[in-house]
């Protein structure tokens, strides 16, 4: 019995002329959960590897998330 969890992938583009940053996912990455902790964890990964500490982190996020979310509302309050 194999309880080595199955290779899982995610494949990031650039299309400037449209201003987007697309995201493709392995067949076997169906789960939004497991995608986000994935994503995140690349992330934290990232931000660690570049020396930014936690509060560089957090006013990143801060400064940055609206763009994402069209969210011009700056309360911090969770929107779905």
């Amino acid at each position: 019995m194999n309880d080595k969890p199955e290779d899982k992938s995610i494949e990031l583009t650039t299309d400037y002329d449209a201003h987007t940053i697309n995201m493709k996912f392995s067949d076997n990455l169906k789960d939004d959960r497991e995608r986000g902790y994935i994503l995140s964890a690349a992330f934290f990964s990232f931000c660690a590897a570049q020396g930014l500490d936690k509060q560089a982190v957090i006013e990143m996020v801060s400064s940055h998330y609206d763009q994402f979310t069209g969210d011009n509302d700056s309360s911090g309050d969770y929107k779905k």
